[in-house]
């Protein structure tokens, strides 16, 4: 009876991802493995925190493209971002996980069923928390523009238990200008190049209630850009 019902849920999950791929054109073979020649594509993914409890995924399969970093687009993939490694991960056409080279991305888009841009995410250079040397990641964009807001995606162990925990991280960018803030007034207002006098009027005329918001940071953000 078990070994039936193991069988019925890995019937359902192979037919779910079929279903996914139906709304997918795959590029084809050949840029694939051009792909993975060039050491972009290819490396199989490995669960890194087998046991603990949490979901260390930011979507489920999703049809996207992926921009390089010498400038080539590919689109028709499924792709899925992972927290807790921040790795971009790729369904291969032979349903195994691969992972994305990092340093050859410069970003990615995620798509609905309708193929609107549901997730856009770069890669930046920041200074992580508690380490002196920077790092590529990959942040989503939530406001772009001259100032811009970005989220760092991510998962952490909690300690003295098989859990994961949300550390999501925010950060305001002007160009190469970044500073890392929590989602409350203060931090915002106290950005360097942030005109202090401006956002307060614009987050007390559009009634905007930031403490613990991500919507209404991006708010606050997208109307300062105007």
């Amino acid at each position: 009876m078990k070994t039936s019902f193991i069988g019925l849920i890995l019937l359902w999950a192979i037919q779910n991802v079929f279903a996914q791929t139906n709304q997918v054109t795959f590029e084809p073979d050949e840029v694939y493995m051009t792909n993975m020649q060039n050491g972009i594509m290819g490396i199989e993914y490995t669960n890194p925190v087998v046991g603990y409890d949490g979901n260390r995924y930011f979507n489920d399969w999703t049809s996207g493209e992926l921009f390089l970093a010498n400038g080539d687009r590919i689109t028709g993939l499924l792709l899925c971002y992972e927290e807790y490694l921040d790795q971009l991960l790729w369904l291969r056409n032979d349903f195994i996980t691969g992972v994305i080279y990092k340093a050859g991305v410069e970003g990615f888009n995620l798509f609905d069923n309708s193929n609107n841009v549901v997730a856009s995410f770069e890669k930046k250079r920041i200074t992580l928390p508690f380490e002196n040397d920077s790092a590529d990641c990959l942040l989503q964009a939530l406001v772009k523009g001259e100032y811009g807001f970005y989220a760092f995606r991510r998962v952490s162990k909690m300690p003295n238990a098989l859990k994961l925990e949300d550390n999501t991280r925010y950060y305001v960018f002007n160009n190469d200008q970044y500073e890392m803030i929590k989602l409350r007034m203060r931090d915002l207002l106290n950005v360097s190049f942030i005109d202090k006098m401006k956002m307060e009027s614009i987050i007390k005329s559009n009634k905007i209630r930031l403490i613990g918001n991500e919507q209404e940071f991006v708010r606050a953000i997208s109307i300062y850009n105007k």
